[in-house]
């Protein structure tokens, strides 16, 4: 752990993570603007990561400065597309290092004191008057700017009314800088613990994701980073999630699975300590958790989220989700001393048959006999006399139906990729298993996937199957297509997600296919400039 240090703020790795835009979960940047605006400005310092957190505000972002944003302005002047520019030398001392973009109050206070000769409470009242807006006080600081750029006489009276106006402008959105350096160090540790420790990072963060957006985000993300973040299931029941640093991987917290309660972890955890559940087969799963029993029952909701999310899978049962459901749901139907009977005939005779319709079959043949020496199941039919059968005769020929439906189900128990995705799209917020496109035989059309994208392992023309995630349109601003809507997608696919741009011409072409959910495969351009983004040039459906 030596070599972990949150305080070198020269990393190579972490200055990259946030120049890349890979920001999800970075505080400060975590939104897609945040990373957008990453992207753009590229720090490699303290001091500008400081200056993007500043200018990434509502304010800043809509204030105009030579006819564009204020944060705009500062990105096109520090990436050299356009010379920083100062309203007077004498300024540039002060604000060389945001390129000539008045970011901070505190650069509005200096310059007060350069020009005017101000003292500290005089420069505070100037940060006072603009940023609270109080009229009075602005005029007098006003003409304390004006008399004392006079007596100083660095600029003219008239330069002086200039920069006021400027100051005055600017500084409605100007940030505090000592906060800003201060988010600004924060941001970079949590960017640093990102790049050095992703397994961690992710999750401790899945385990304070607000809502199964929030979750689906940062599984999505983890897979960007080459992290498999596994579904529940019978040999890994966490109730939260929880790394595995020898294999790379998060297995998802069974507690945050839809219908899974606190109660319900309690009772498998119980089972855990006294029962191989790993090794269970189906039916164990079934007569254990699905019986009569108080403190060992799970609901009837619980039960069936597990299932559709392959929690009840294991080395032992291979029984595919929608079978498994259909079976429970037969199961669910019949009475709680049928239950009984049945769980205790497999019990009894060791789970001899893996098929639920032999042992309701069984019921109706076998019945329980207890003496003072014994305990044991005889054959009904064989018994002349011995009490009572656990089955009433009026109760055999629905039993014999529910025998030949589990035979013969009404439809097809087999699972396909797209359903499992939905199932776990639905209970746990997020698709592990598989995505909704695995099912869909044009898929393989698809050259790449979203993480080779995301991980720049390809440059030029390439095309990905995937699910549209979300879809943002955006109006243009300049250029030949002012005025006309593009759209950013979210889009994903087993794998991980990947930003694809679709500008105006694109998207008015396939703005019918591009809807958010439809499967689509992608044909575009990754280009050299921005290695982790696709610009769209075709769509089509699969």
């Amino acid at each position: 752990m030596n070599d972990f240090n949150i305080n070198d703020f020269d990393d190579k790795l972490t200055w990259d993570l946030i120049s890349e835009g890979r920001t999800k979960g970075v505080f400060q940047l975590e939104s897609q603007l945040g990373s957008s605006w990453a992207k753009k400005v590229k720090p490699r310092s303290i001091t500008e990561l400081s200056a993007l957190i500043s200018l990434i505000r509502p304010g800043c972002l809509k204030a105009i400065m030579d006819g564009k944003s204020m944060t705009q302005t500062y990105v096109d002047r520090k990436s050299g597309k356009e010379p920083s520019k100062y309203h007077h030398p004498s300024l540039e001392s002060t604000l060389s290092e945001t390129y000539g973009v008045l970011v901070y109050q505190e650069q509005s206070m200096m310059i007060a004191k350069v020009l005017s000769g101000f003292d500290l409470k005089e420069a505070d009242n100037l940060r006072k008057a603009i940023g609270k807006k109080k009229a009075k006080l602005m005029l007098e600081v006003k003409e304390r700017f004006i008399s004392g750029a006079g007596e100083q006489g660095v600029v003219s009276e008239e330069i002086a009314e200039e920069i006021f106006s400027w100051i005055e402008k600017s500084s409605r959105y100007a940030f505090n800088k000592s906060h800003g350096i201060a988010y600004a160090v924060n941001t970079y540790q949590s960017a640093y613990c990102k790049a050095h420790r992703p397994l961690k990072f992710f999750e401790v963060y899945l385990n304070h994701a607000k809502d199964s957006d929030d979750v689906k985000e940062f599984v999505m993300d983890a897979k960007n980073h080459g992290i498999e973040v596994y579904p529940p299931s019978l040999s890994r029941l966490f109730p939260d999630f929880t790394m595995d640093k020898d294999k790379n991987v998060i297995y998802f917290g069974i507690s945050n699975a839809k219908n899974v309660s606190a109660v319900d972890v309690q009772i498998i955890e119980k089972l855990g300590k006294t029962k191989d559940i790993p090794s269970f087969t189906w039916l164990d799963c079934l007569f254990t958790f699905g019986g009569v029993k108080q403190g060992e029952k799970l609901g009837k909701r619980t039960i069936e989220s597990l299932i559709s999310i392959g929690a009840f899978n294991g080395k032992n049962n291979k029984t595919q989700r929608n079978k498994m459901l259909y079976e429970y749901g037969v199961w669910n139907s019949l009475s709680a001393s049928i239950k009984k009977h049945i769980a205790n005939l497999y019990k009894h005779y060791s789970g001899a048959f893996d098929d639920l319709h032999t042992w309701i079959s069984l019921a109706l043949e076998y019945k329980y006999v207890s003496s003072k020496d014994s305990t044991e199941y005889k054959y009904i039919a064989k018994e002349c006399n011995g009490g009572r059968a656990i089955v009433q005769p009026k109760k055999v020929s629905e039993l014999l139906d529910l025998v030949e439906s589990l035979k013969n189900p009404p439809y097809s128990t087999d699972d396909h990729a797209w359903t499992i995705a939905n199932l776990e799209n639905r209970i746990i917020g997020c698709s592990l298993t598989c995505s909704v496109v695995d099912g869909s035989i044009k898929s393989n059309l698809a050259k790449n996937m979203c993480k080779d994208v995301q991980n720049s392992t390809i440059i030029g023309k390439t095309s990905i199957a995937v699910s549209i995630a979300s879809v943002r349109e955006y109006e243009t601003k300049k250029g030949k297509n002012a005025g006309s809507i593009m759209a950013f997608l979210s889009v994903e696919d087993s794998s991980g997600s990947l930003d694809v741009t679709a500008f105006p011409e694109d998207y008015s072409k396939n703005k019918n296919l591009l809807t958010e959910g439809n499967t689509v495969l992608i044909n575009g351009t990754v280009s050299s400039r921005d290695g982790n983004s696709l610009i769209l040039n075709k769509v089509s459906q699969i």
